[in-house]
């Protein structure tokens, strides 16, 4: 059975392009595509979408490139993802005030394990910045 991916790939792109930008700052589009061997137009919505969250700029002339707008220490999982596709959640059971089996049967045994679920993954991706994930290297530079 194939794996089935938690991450959106435009969420998975976003992510690698915000640490290659950490790490190479000023880089083109294309040249962020071609180093994460992403389809070009397909990163060039994923720029403007980070772009529209405020996480990165593009500057143009002989010094520009893309730029990340925030440090990777203020960068967050959940924020990345959440720019690009929306509230994270497990399922949406977990979101709704009485789901439908709890219309149905009035009680759902799943229902407070996923809302446990959700709150415990959003803690984990609010807890994990860009710079969490850097080498050290990158982190001293």
């Amino acid at each position: 059975m194939p794996v089935r991916s938690l991450l959106r790939r435009e969420e998975s792109y976003a992510l690698h392009a915000l640490l290659l930008l950490a790490e190479e700052p000023g880089l083109s589009a294309a040249e962020i595509a071609a180093k994460l061997k992403a389809p070009p137009a397909f990163m060039a919505k994923v720029l403007s979408k980070l772009a529209k969250a405020g996480l990165v700029e593009s500057r143009v002339g002989r010094t520009g490139g893309v730029w990340l707008r925030v440090p990777p220490e203020e960068i967050t999982l959940l924020e990345v993802m959440e720019s690009l596709s929306g509230p994270v959640a497990v399922d949406l059971c977990a979101t709704l005030k009485r789901c439908p089996t709890e219309e149905k049967r009035g009680f759902c045994y799943l229902k407070p394990n996923l809302v446990r679920m959700n709150q415990e993954i959003r803690k984990t991706l609010a807890s994990l910045t860009l710079k969490d994930i850097l080498p050290e290297t990158t982190k001293t530079a």
